[in-house]
C-alpha cells in the first residue's frame, strides 16, 4: 500500500465493479510475485451494469489492470505498473494457448488484449511530456493514451476530468485534489443512487480508520473535514426544511454502511430523537463509532 488513499481506491473499485465482472484486489501475477492493485475481467453479459459506472465502466469494458495513485506517479512507479501489465498480458497469452490446445475442435475466438489504466490524483507532467502521451476526442479531458495497441496504456488524471456524474467514481478512486469535490458531488446525489450504495461503505470505513490515526497527513485531514462538512450541510438543510427525521435516518444509514448492528431499542432511540443538537453529535459519532453503544456515550 503506497498510502492510505490508495487502499481507499482499491475498496471503492472493488465495491463499484463487483456487479460487472470478476474483480480481484491485490491480484498476484505469475511467474514472479507481482501484485496488481485491481485486476478486472468484464463479464460480457453485464454491459448494463458497466454503463451505470460512467467513465469507470468504459475503462473496464476490456480486461484491465487499474493502478490508482493519489499523487502523480514517478517514473519508477510507472515502470513497475508496466511490468505488471506486460507480465499479466504474457500470462493471459500462455493460458489462452493452453486452452486452445484442450479444445482444438471448437472455433477459437480472437483473445482481447488487456489494458493498463493508471489513475492519478495529479498530473504526472514529466511522464506525460517524455512519453508524449496524447489526449483524444474519444475520451474526456484528463485521459491520455500511450503506445496505441503496442502497449495499450492509459493515464487518467482526476484533477483534469470534467466535474460530472459520469466521472465521479474515477475521481473518488484517484483521490488527490479532486477528492473533496467528488465527495460533495456524491452527497448531492439521490439517496438511492448507485454510486452512493457502491462507495459509501468504503468511504465510511476509511473515514473511521483515518480518524483513529494518531497523526494524519494534510490530505487525510482535508478528507475528514470534507466528509464531516457534507454531513453537517445535509443535516442543516433537513433542519431548515423541517425534516429532522431525515437526520435520524441518515445516522442509521451510516451505521448500516459501516456494518454496525443496530438493535431495535437503539433504532427506536435514534428515530425518536428530536433534539437537533443531539442528532448533530450522533452524526459525528456515527462515522467513527465501533458499536452502537459508542454512539450514546455522553462524551461528544
Amino acid at each position: 500500500m503506497r498510502n492510505r488513499f490508495d487502499q481507499l481506491a482499491k475498496q471503492i473499485g472493488k465495491a463499484a465493479l463487483e456487479g460487472s465482472g470478476l474483480t480481484v484486489v491485490h491480484a498476484e501475477i505469475t511467474p514472479e510475485p507481482l501484485h496488481a492493485d485491481l485486476l478486472h475481467e468484464p463479464d460480457p453479459a453485464k454491459a448494463a451494469e458497466r454503463k451505470r459506472l460512467g467513465l469507470l465502466g468504459r475503462l473496464v469494458s476490456m480486461p484491465c489492470l487499474l493502478e490508482p495513485y493519489s499523487d502523480a506517479p514517478s517514473a519508477e512507479e510507472f515502470r513497475a505498473c508496466l511490468a505488471k501489465h506486460i507480465a499479466w498480458w504474457q500470462q493471459r497469452a500462455r493460458q489462452q494457448r493452453a486452452d486452445g490446445k484442450k479444445s482444438e475442435e471448437r472455433p477459437r475466438r480472437k483473445p482481447v488484449d488487456p489494458f493498463l489504466w493508471i489513475l492519478c490524483g495529479g498530473a504526472p507532467s514529466s511522464i506525460l511530456t517524455k512519453l508524449t502521451l496524447k489526449a483524444t476526442s474519444e475520451w474526456p479531458a484528463g485521459v491520455y493514451l500511450f503506445a496505441d495497441d503496442v502497449l495499450r496504456v492509459g493515464f487518467v488524471v482526476a484533477s483534469e476530468l470534467p466535474r460530472e456524474r459520469t466521472t465521479l467514481l474515477v475521481r473518488l478512486m484517484a483521490a488527490g485534489s479532486a477528492l473533496p469535490q467528488a465527495i460533495e458531488d456524491l452527497h448531492a446525489l439521490p439517496r438511492d443512487a448507485y454510486e452512493r450504495s457502491a462507495v459509501e461503505r468504503p468511504l465510511l470505513h476509511f473515514q473511521s480508520a483515518v480518524a483513529q490515526q494518531p497523526t494524519r497527513t494534510p490530505d487525510e485531514q482535508e478528507f475528514l473535514n470534507t466528509m464531516l462538512k457534507t454531513w453537517e450541510e445535509t443535516f442543516a438543510e433537513g433542519e431548515t426544511k423541517g425534516r429532522i427525521d431525515n437526520a435520524a435516518e441518515y445516522i442509521l444509514d451510516v451505521l448500516h454502511a459501516r456494518g454496525i448492528a443496530v438493535p431495535a431499542t437503539a433504532r427506536k432511540r435514534i428515530l425518536t430523537q428530536k433534539d437537533p443538537k443531539q442528532l448533530k453529535i450522533w452524526i459525528r459519532k456515527a462515522a467513527v463509532a465501533e458499536s452502537v453503544d459508542d454512539l450514546f456515550k455522553s462524551r461528544s
